[in-house]
C-alpha cells in the first residue's frame, strides 16, 4: 500500500458515536482497521508502553502519526501497523484493553468487549500458496462465464449481493505496478514477486477506490510513470485488504461497466462469510498482452 493510512471512516464514526450510539458501524471499522503500535526491540525483546486510566490497564494504539504525536512517549519507539484483531490477542496478556488515539478522541474498547469481533476469526487460518505452475494455469483457463453474463444488463449493476457473490467465484484480476521494469525477469509472461506490489487505485475529490477486473482485456493501463501487471486475486481477501487499507471501495471494469462498490457493501459481505478460500497469488505478477 502506498498512500498514507488516515482511518478517516474510523474517526468518523468515533466522532458521530454520541449522535448515534451506533455500535455495529464503529466495530465494523474497528475490525478491518490497521493501527498504529509505538514499540521497541531491545536485546532481542519486543516491548510496547502502557496507558493506566482509572486503575485500568490500556494498550495505547493510534490512527496516524499525527496522533502519536501528541503523546509524550519514549523517542526510541518505532511506529508499528498492525491489524485491529491483533490487539484483541495481545488482551491476552492480562490487559483491560485497548484505547485509541489516548490525547485525541481517546476511545477505550474494553476487554469484554472481544467477543463482538467474530468476522476477523475465519481469516485466522493457514493460506494457501500457488505455485507457478498453479498461478498460470488459473489463469489460462479463466471463465467467468456467469459474471460476464450478469455485467451485460445494467439493470443488475445495482444487486451489490448478487456481484459480490459472483466475484467471490470468479478469476478476477487487479493490476499492480512497479517503478521497475519487470518483464525482463519473466518466465513464459509469470513475473515472481519479492515484495507486494502496489494496487492501481483510482482518486476523485477525497474517494479513493481499487481497481480490479473480470479479465486481462478490461485492463487499459493509462500512461503511467510505474510499469503494470496483471495479478490474479483472491476477491474475498483483497476486499479485506481494501478495508484494512481505509479506501472507500472498489471500482470494477472502470473501462467499461465502471461499477463502484462502495465500502458499507464490503462489510455486509465480510459479515456474511462463513468460510474463507485462502488461496492467494499475490506471489505473481503477468506481463500484460502476453
Amino acid at each position: 500500500m502506498d498512500r498514507t493510512i488516515t482511518h478517516k471512516h474510523l474517526k468518523r464514526q468515533i466522532d458521530i458515536l454520541e449522535t448515534t450510539e451506533d455500535l455495529d458501524l464503529l466495530f465494523r471499522e474497528l475490525e478491518f482497521s490497521t493501527l498504529l503500535l509505538p514499540s521497541e526491540i531491545e536485546n532481542g525483546l519486543f516491548s510496547f508502553p502502557t496507558v493506566t486510566i482509572d486503575d485500568k490497564k490500556f494498550i495505547p494504539v493510534f490512527t496516524d502519526v499525527y496522533e502519536y504525536n501528541k503523546v509524550g512517549f519514549n523517542e526510541n519507539f518505532t511506529l508499528i501497523p498492525n491489524p485491529f484483531d491483533l490487539y484483541l490477542d495481545l488482551l491476552d496478556e492480562g490487559f483491560d484493553g485497548i484505547i485509541i488515539d489516548v490525547e485525541g478522541n481517546r476511545f477505550p474498547i474494553l476487554s469484554e468487549f472481544r467477543d463482538y469481533f467474530k468476522s476477523s476469526e475465519i481469516f485466522r487460518q493457514d493460506t494457501h500458496f500457488h505455485t507457478s505452475d498453479e498461478v498460470k494455469r488459473i489463469r489460462s483457463c479463466a471463465n467467468n462465464s456467469n459474471l460476464d453474463e450478469f455485467l451485460q444488463d445494467e439493470s443488475n449493476f445495482w444487486d451489490f449481493e448478487r456481484l459480490l457473490n459472483l466475484l467471490s467465484k470468479s478469476d478476477v484480476f487487479s493490476v499492480g505496478l512497479s517503478f521497475d521494469d519487470l518483464a525482463k525477469d519473466s518466465n513464459d509472461g509469470i513475473i515472481h514477486i519479492d515484495e507486494p506490489l502496489p494496487k492501481a487505485i483510482y482518486s476523485s475529490a477525497d474517494k479513493c477506490y481499487a481497481l480490479i477486473y473480470s479479465s486481462e482485456d478490461e485492463i487499459k493501463p493509462k500512461i503511467n510513470p510505474l510499469n503494470p501487471y496483471s495479478q490474479l486475486i483472491n476477491f474475498t481477501l483483497f476486499a479485506r485488504q481494501v478495508l484494512l487499507d481505509d479506501l472507500d471501495g472498489i471500482i470494477l471494469n472502470e473501462n467499461s461497466q465502471n461499477i463502484t462498490i462502495p465500502r458499507e457493501f464490503l462489510f455486509e459481505y465480510m459479515g456474511n462469510l462463513e468460510s474463507v478460500d485462502l488461496s492467494t497469488y499475490d506471489d505473481f505478477a503477468f506481463v500484460l498482452g502476453s
